[in-house]
């Protein structure tokens, strides 16, 4: 089969490899698409905490079972299911999980090795360059979560590339009102449409303050300072992107927080529940989306669009495996 290897940092390459084996507990999936997100990139340019080299990357996956002919998502995780944070939950803060993409090769080859535990049927009505969204929109849920977000709140999103566009559709079904602050006109340019069709507004600044929670949709270390003084007395941040620099934290900042009585919360990750609810909110919104799909592109193109991915100014790239597949 056909794959995109991670041979060492800043080298992917189109290779030949078997097909994978599967275990008593796995399946082997045809892949019809794997989205490719920011994560990947990074992981190609510098590396991941979680990710082994080599490795096939790729985690937000959609495909089939050629046996059954039924569709699926793959929740890219495999936790323990016996540990405390399992129990209780919470499996995508596991020790021992191993994650599709990072651990274990992932979705971008034509076939893939995935847990059983790890799939969610996909509604027919549901085409599979959108179905494999449902990964990243789970993780915005999983903030949300975090941050306690419920009708009525107001929430600032501080990023308006396709994961915080997807955050603030997140917030909108919670019954939240969601802000994006974006400082790049280009790509409020390029989310117009799907602002305009959902229905939710979207600046290169933000004037106002007393948000009840504020989350970080992009990597920029400022956000944290600037994130807190936008948040009412006790309201909450949330770090949902990690911070690229490597700066420290003022004392300023931590005196922000203790006389206001500020909360934060970290998100890493989503749980299994929560990406079958994405799934139903793709499928509800499906028309929507398509406006955040920047193209369909085949595996070999993969290389030629990361410099994209990275500069944050595209939006979802989906690379399609299979196009006869009804997914």
């Amino acid at each position: 089969m056909k794959c995109l290897k991670l041979k060492e940092i800043g080298s992917l390459i189109l290779v030949e490899m078997p097909i994978p084996e599967t275990k008593p507990d796995e399946i082997l999936i045809k892949v019809s698409h794997c989205a490719l997100c920011r994560t990947d990139a990074k992981m190609w340019q510098q590396g991941h905490r979680d990710l082994l080299l080599p490795r096939v990357l790729g985690h937000e996956i959609c495909g089939y079972c050629e046996e059954t002919g039924k569709s699926y998502v793959v929740w890219p995780g495999k936790a323990c299911g016996i540990c405390q944070q399992c129990l209780r939950g919470a499996e995508n803060l596991c020790s021992e999980m191993r994650i599709l993409g990072f651990h274990k090769d992932g979705g971008f080859a034509e076939f893939v090795s995935v847990p059983k535990s790890g799939l969610i049927a996909v509604p027919e009505e549901l085409p599979g360059y959108i179905a494999c969204l449902a990964e990243p929109l789970a993780c915005t849920l999983n903030a949300l979560k975090q941050a306690k977000v419920s009708a009525g709140k107001k929430v600032l999103i501080y990023g308006g590339g396709p994961v915080g566009l997807l955050m603030a559709l997140a917030v909108r079904t919670e019954g939240a009102e969601p802000l994006i602050l974006e400082i790049s006109s280009s790509k409020l340019r390029k989310s117009e449409a799907f602002r305009t069709r959902v229905g939710f507004e979207q600046g290169l600044e933000c004037k106002m303050s007393g948000f009840d929670v504020v989350v970080n949709a992009a990597p920029s270390s400022d956000i944290l300072s600037q994130g807190l003084s936008k948040l009412a007395t006790g309201g909450c941040f949330c770090l949902f992107s990690g911070f690229t620099a490597k700066d420290s934290v003022s004392t300023a900042v931590i005196n922000e927080i203790h006389y206001r009585q500020l909360q934060m919360v970290g998100a890493y990750g989503c749980t299994y529940n929560q990406m079958e609810r994405a799934l139903q909110i793709l499928l509800d919104f499906r028309e929507d989306i398509e406006f955040l799909i920047e193209k369909r592109i085949g595996l070999e193109q993969v290389p030629s669009v990361i410099a994209q991915v990275l500069s944050g100014q595209a939006m979802r790239f989906v690379v399609e495996l299979d196009k006869r597949s009804r997914a």
